[in-house]
């Protein structure tokens, strides 16, 4: 048997993921209305692109991963992209626009019929940029969509502009190799004016501003987390120091030089999502404790709610380590959960 997270996770978000399949299955071809609906929208968009500290990028700039840019709007309107996607944004609401650094092909543009393929994107990874009464219009029951998109919103003031912050990490494998940074009308609308791209370089080798590769120090299953994320149309996401190994396992970076109070600590956020934001649960930074009489406990911190991701998490018990014939395994109680391999 290999150690699950399934005994990690509140079961209420097990609960509230699952009715997020049937919504993700049940929204597969989920239908648009069409922006003309709603009437044209007066407005002149134009976008400029600058590091965090003012610096402006130049035809010969070349980013890499980690670099903070700030995208700069002008001419935008609150009043514009009110159809699309029935939701999470409802029709006749201002869906406002993404902004993200990626690599696209020739062929993009929702105007021209480029599907979404064209455009894939992690969610995470990219600014929401909306008027505050349309975040304010999403529902908060009896699924919560407001609070999950609002981690990724940003704001679009009254009169049309924004300063959208962005940090480059693209996918490994991205839709083509225009990269650059793209602005276009979020959850299915189409308007081609809002339609923009700002050419710049990426270098994949480190920069400044590129975190440390994360390492394999400690590996679990997470096979049941895997499953109930992909049935609800989400994925497996790691971030800052966790993996996905290639076998589906995830993997913890350890912390040098912060055991010598009996804690050895590894670090790493690994987000278990649904479709359309429905649901972000997290597993964050496991802890190795040895207690006096020499028993080793693993813990690690789990979100409190389906959608809670890493806002508010409690450390858990997930079990204790001890060693049979030769590896590492987790017990709770008379149960033996698994092997977890930890590097020495």
């Amino acid at each position: 048997m290999t150690f699950t997270l399934r005994s990690a996770l509140p079961a209420a978000a097990l609960a509230v993921v699952t009715a997020a399949t049937a919504a993700s299955a049940a929204s597969a071809d989920l239908p648009t209305v069409p922006d003309s609906l709603f009437g044209e929208v007066a407005e002149d968009p134009q976008i400029s692109v600058t590091f965090e500290d003012g610096t402006p990028v130049t035809d010969s700039t070349v980013v890499h991963r980690g670099d903070v840019l700030l995208v700069h709007g002008t001419g935008f309107s609150t009043e514009a992209n009110r159809g699309g996607f029935i939701m999470p944004i409802f029709p006749g609401v201002a869906n406002g626009v993404y902004v993200l650094y990626s690599g696209f092909g020739d062929d993009w543009r929702p105007s021209e019929g480029a599907p979404g393929e064209a455009r894939t994107h992690p969610h995470d990874q990219l600014a929401w940029v909306m008027p505050d009464s349309s975040l304010e219009a999403l529902p908060g029951a009896p699924l919560d969509m407001r609070t999950p998109i609002a981690r990724e919103s940003q704001r679009m003031e009254t009169d049309g502009s924004f300063t959208a912050r962005i940090v480059v990490d693209p996918p490994a494998e991205t839709p083509g190799d225009n990269f650059g940074v793209y602005v276009y009308p979020a959850a299915g609308s189409i308007n081609a004016t809002e339609e923009l791209f700002i050419p710049l370089a990426f270098s994949d080798e480190p920069g400044a501003n590129t975190p440390a590769t994360p390492t394999s120090d400690l590996v679990l299953d997470a096979s049941v987390l895997e499953q109930v994320a992909t049935e609800a149309g989400g994925k497996l996401a790691p971030r800052e120091g966790a993996q996905v190994l290639d076998d589906g396992r995830i993997a913890f970076s350890r912390v040098e030089g912060e055991d010598a109070d009996g804690v050895v600590r590894y670090r790493g956020t690994v987000h278990a999502t649904a479709k359309f934001s429905l649901a972000d649960i997290v597993i964050k930074d496991p802890w190795i404790t040895t207690a006096a009489d020499g028993s080793r406990v693993l813990s690690a911190e789990i979100s409190d709610g389906y959608n809670t991701s890493d806002d508010t998490v409690t450390r858990r018990d997930l079990g204790t380590l001890v060693e049979s014939d030769g590896q590492t395994v987790l017990v709770q109680g008379p149960v033996t959960l698994g092997a977890v391999d930890i590097a020495q």
